[in-house]
């Protein structure tokens, strides 16, 4: 330090106080180096006359003008002023060092140790009296200060009052200070902030805090900085204490959805842990908002914009999907109305997270057909659609044929003219007279240990539906195909339920009430599509549920599923009504009615004092139908599935014998199959086509797919009964071995 130059200024005759500028690095050493040299010490915090208020400098310097007379030593420095100008601005520096420059001390020397006011006291060396005898500039004179004004109302640990911060100054205090006070300092040369608000006061408290004020409002960053201050500032402490972890798998939506601090919190917890969370989705939204009331539609919603193309669509939908599962049907219906925005894009935006969802699918399949995504966003629906393989002795191509017409077109909710044809052709061959009853199916059914379900208006459109079902729930499923009694009405058919004998048994009406009960909530004449199909498929899911949880828990062996008719879709969207005003009321929405003669109805069957319509026709008189009927003998009225459940065997193990197989161009591509259990009822299905397995031995199985005559490979599904118990890919090979595009030509 230049200490010689005190020294100097002390052995001189200069009679007016030293300026001594210093860094503040240097600032505490000098002042120890000057208390050492028997210097007294005068802080300008003294002068303040209470704790925030501006010291009183007019005071000081009368103070120091009569020191000689009063004070007993001959040596003071003064600390502090350079701090308080510093605060205060370059006018009052400039003024007030101008006063100090010529103050007469008389016999008494001043050192004025000034820090932070450098250009201020150079500038007074324009005075050439002003020399080196009464100034110091030391090689050092940074002064690294910066003062943050705190508004009272702002909740953070800060120095009271401008008495307070100048001791501080005093006392060494470098960097940034923060300080409530009233005292203007506007024109300070130091830097200065403002803390105005809760926000710039966690700003200040946690300098990585980094998110836009507009996450929030004042009312929630007040809330959020006392939480810091309680918490010693640790947001991991706080997002603990609130119970938040990184794990979405929680209820999310009561966590977004409320008004609550803590609801914005947890969108704080997550702005802030953006790209911890693991959803790509989920941190895009964040990317994209800055308002806490915008983040749970904008969860809802920010999907719509993405293209199903963008290469993160498929796991932002996934993801999406998670999140919003829990999303009450209001507001998805809302999600609904804003992603009809585009047509061509809106469906791979749905799930089926929501009934409000899937009949929003299945409407747009109505206008638009079926989309290559539906597997994707509607399974259940996807799985309906399948072509289900019947094995009914002479009539399993013809109802598999008509059942998949059926729902296609019961789907698209339009009627094919050549369908219609073959209704009429069925409506007066009846074949389905050669399929045995339904009761005689049950009687020769094991019963005991079993437990019977009666699923009204269960039809067998919906049994490829429920062999995925089983398959996906661990359930074996046989499958028996019956007829019920005409006409199809319950009071004909529930001879099987009122005679059962085994302890178990029960009656699910929901489907019925669905499809032609007010109570159930459908009306054709409100809403022509075939949405009730929705809570048709969750109707028959809930059924297959609880029977799979019945035979885990091993109260039974077996489920019996059986049904005292179907109904038909199709028989509605007919709107075809007979010309017969009869004395007895149409029942069933006129499907059937109590005989009368003379008529002249081509496609009405006699049936047990009932005059019962085979076509799609309607007799007059009777109430309209919801939004499907029964009572008739269509096919989907009249054919009903037996289903018997039991718990899948684990062990069953089919494959083929070799991958390869070689093309017969006359005969087919012939395979073995080895199985280590034997079996009685094996078969392949292959392009919807279900090929018979002939038992070679215990072990094996041969099986001619007589329509693959053409090289290359062929995925296929194996089964036991109605179980889907294997699927395997045949390499269908020309006889040189390899595959031929010139040998397929030929075909």
């Amino acid at each position: 330090m230049s200490i010689e130059k005190v020294n100097a200024y002390l052995a001189s005759s200069v009679s007016t106080p030293f300026f001594y500028s210093v860094s503040d690095r240097n600032y505490l050493s000098v002042r120890e180096k000057l208390t050492e040299s028997g210097f007294s010490i005068v802080k300008v915090s003294d002068y303040c006359q209470n704790d925030d208020k501006l010291p009183d400098i007019d005071g000081l310097i009368n103070d120091l003008r009569t020191l000689d007379s009063t004070f007993v030593g001959k040596k003071v420095a003064l600390i502090g002023l350079g701090e308080y100008l510093t605060l205060r601005g370059r006018r009052e520096a400039a003024s007030v060092l101008s006063q100090l420059k010529d103050l007469n001390l008389g016999t008494i020397k001043v050192v004025l140790l000034l820090c932070g006011i450098e250009t201020q006291v150079k500038d007074l060396q324009s005075d050439p009296r002003f020399d080196r005898r009464r100034c110091c500039l030391s090689d050092e004179t940074d002064c690294n200060l910066s003062i943050t004004l705190v508004s009272p109302a702002v909740d953070i640990t800060a120095t009271m009052g401008f008495k307070a911060l100048l001791m501080k100054l005093e006392n060494d205090k470098t960097g940034n200070i923060a300080v409530k006070t009233v005292v203007n300092l506007n024109d300070a040369i130091a830097t200065l902030h403002k803390i105005s608000n809760s926000y710039e006061g966690i700003r200040l408290t946690c300098p990585k805090f980094d998110l836009p004020y507009s996450c929030g409002n004042e009312q929630q960053w007040t809330r959020l900085l006392s939480e810091i201050n309680q918490n010693n500032g640790s947001f991991e402490k706080i997002f603990k204490k609130y119970g938040f972890t990184n794990d979405l798998n929680i209820d999310f939506y009561n966590l977004v959805a409320g008004l609550d601090f803590r609801n914005w919190l947890y969108f704080i917890f997550l702005k802030i842990r953006i790209n911890v969370s693991g959803s790509g989705y989920l941190n895009y939204v964040l990317e994209i908002t800055s308002q806490f009331d915008k983040f749970k539609d904008n969860v809802l919603n920010a999907i719509i914009e993405i293209n199903h193309t963008d290469n993160r669509f498929h796991s932002f939908y996934l993801e999406r999907k998670a999140l919003v599962d829990n999303f009450p049907e209001s507001e998805i219906a809302n999600f609904v109305i804003n992603n009809r925005k585009n047509i061509n894009e809106s469906i791979y935006k749905l799930t089926d997270n929501t009934r409000t969802e899937r009949e929003e699918i299945i409407s747009w399949v109505v206008k638009n057909g079926i989309p290559s995504c539906l597997t994707l966003v509607y399974p259940a629906l996807s799985s309906y659609l399948e072509r289900y393989e019947f094995k009914c002795d002479g009539l399993s191509t013809l109802l598999t044929d008509y059942f998949e017409a059926y729902k296609k077109q019961k789907v698209s909710n339009k009627l094919d003219n050549e369908f219609l044809t073959k209704v009429e052709e069925f409506a007066q061959s009846r074949k389905y007279n050669r399929l045995p009853t339904r009761n005689e199916i049950i009687e020769r059914l094991v019963k005991t240990d079993t437990y019977l379900l009666w699923v009204d208006a269960l039809g067998v459109e919906y049994l490829a539906f429920i062999s995925e079902l089983a398959r996906s729930l661990g359930l074996s499923l046989s499958i028996y195909i019956a007829r019920s009694e005409l006409p199809t009405i319950t009071i004909k058919n529930r001879g099987f339920f009122d005679d059962w004998q085994e302890s178990g048994k029960e009656k699910n009406e929901e489907l019925d009430t669905i499809k032609h009960k007010e109570a159930g909530g459908y009306n054709f004449e409100n809403n022509e599509l075939p949405i009730h199909l929705a809570r048709e498929l969750e109707i028959i899911t809930n059924v297959l549920d609880k029977a799979a949880t019945e035979l885990a828990l091993r109260h039974y062996k077996r489920i019996l599923i059986a049904s005292d008719h179907g109904a038909s879709r199709l028989a509605v969207l007919r709107r075809k009504e007979e010309k017969y005003e009869t004395d007895t009321k149409g029942e069933h929405s006129g499907r059937c009615c109590k005989y009368f003669e003379p008529y002249d109805l081509p496609f009405a069957a006699e049936e047990n004092g009932y005059l019962v319509l085979a076509d799609y026709g309607r007799f007059k008189g009777s109430r309209a139908a919801n939004v499907e009927v029964h009572g008739g003998a269509s096919l989907e009225e009249v054919v009903v599935p037996v289903i018997e459940l039991k718990l899948k065997n684990e062990n069953i193990d089919i494959s083929l014998v070799e991958p390869t197989a070689t093309v017969d161009f006359r005969d087919g591509t012939a395979i073995t199959l080895f199985s280590k259990s034997e079996f009685e009822d094996v078969s392949i299905v292959l392009k919807g086509k279900r090929y018979p397995a002939v038992k070679i031995d215990a072990n094996h199985y041969s099986v001619t797919l007589f329509d693959i005559k053409r090289t290359g490979e062929y995925p296929a599904d194996i089964y036991v009964g109605d179980d889907l118990v294997s699927k395997i890919k045949i390499i269908a090979l020309g006889k040189s071995g390899r595959v031929n595009n010139e040998f397929n030509e030929l075909f």
